[in-house]
């Protein structure tokens, strides 16, 4: 059964008509919620976007350090994106949809360490942003193609550190990192698996109903984002491998 519908764009002249069209036409036939995944836009059009029903925007950022960023889809691709402009589209969209409507993406395994990826999470909470988390996944016949999907320990400390913050249980205080600049939470171990040991800690994260099977997953390896809720055998796994908690 549906929850949302999702409309994700691309980057061209007329697109915000075309989204405009089409939002209308599904208004028409569906009382579901509206997500549209679009670049920066004038906040004009964000404006018209909430006017017509689209419950949610996503603007998505990618890399979690302004590096990053302009090596992955700025400067140093040709790209007309730049990360201080990115950041303005989500402080208007935050002015026009309002806290828990705006969502932003962080994909993990772009060549940050884990306290980048950590600041850019607390750095969006603080915003009023929600984090849709996903992992690094290369596609043949890309500049990245080589670049390796990040250990799976590391994405499950920055997918229980993310859930955590979203729901206001994690200070910045309460992160240390060891000599290996690994990603540790000072707090009660027993408070910390019960407040860890719920299965959307480890599904798909972004707008509430979003499940997107297999988007970063390859079919016979592991399952970073999981598209359903967990078993408790799957729980325990996957806290284990976070190494979070004995």
């Amino acid at each position: 059964k549906f929850r949302r519908v999702c409309v994700q764009t691309i980057c061209y002249a007329d697109v915000v008509n075309d989204v405009i069209s089409i939002v209308k036409r599904l208004k028409k036939i569906t009382k579901l919620p509206i997500s549209v995944a679009i670049h920066p836009i004038s906040k004009e059009e964000l404006i018209e976007l909430d006017k017509i029903g689209v419950s949610n925007i996503g603007i998505a950022i990618d890399a979690c350090t302004p590096v990053l960023f302009d090596q992955v889809k700025g400067k140093n691709r040709d790209s007309s994106y730049r990360w201080e402009r990115h950041l303005q589209a989500l402080r208007e969209s935050l002015d026009v949809f309002g806290k828990q409507r705006v969502t932003t993406h962080l994909i993990i395994g772009l060549g940050e360490n884990e306290k980048e990826a950590v600041d850019f999470i607390f750095q969006m909470a603080k915003m009023g942003v929600s984090v849709g988390l996903f992992a690094f996944t290369s596609i043949k016949g890309t500049s990245l193609e080589d670049l390796p999907q990040p250990e799976l320990s590391y994405y499950r400390r920055i997918q229980i550190i993310r859930s955590l913050v979203a729901n206001g249980d994690l200070e910045y205080n309460q992160i240390t990192y060891d000599g290996k600049g690994r990603a540790q939470i000072s707090m009660d171990s027993e408070k910390l698996n019960t407040l860890i040991s719920e299965s959307s800690v480890f599904q798909v994260s972004g707008c509430s109903g979003c499940n997107r099977p297999y988007y970063n997953e390859r079919p016979r390896g592991s399952m970073y984002n999981y598209p359903r809720p967990l078993n408790e055998k799957e729980i325990s796994r996957a806290i284990k491998e976070s190494g979070l908690v004995d």
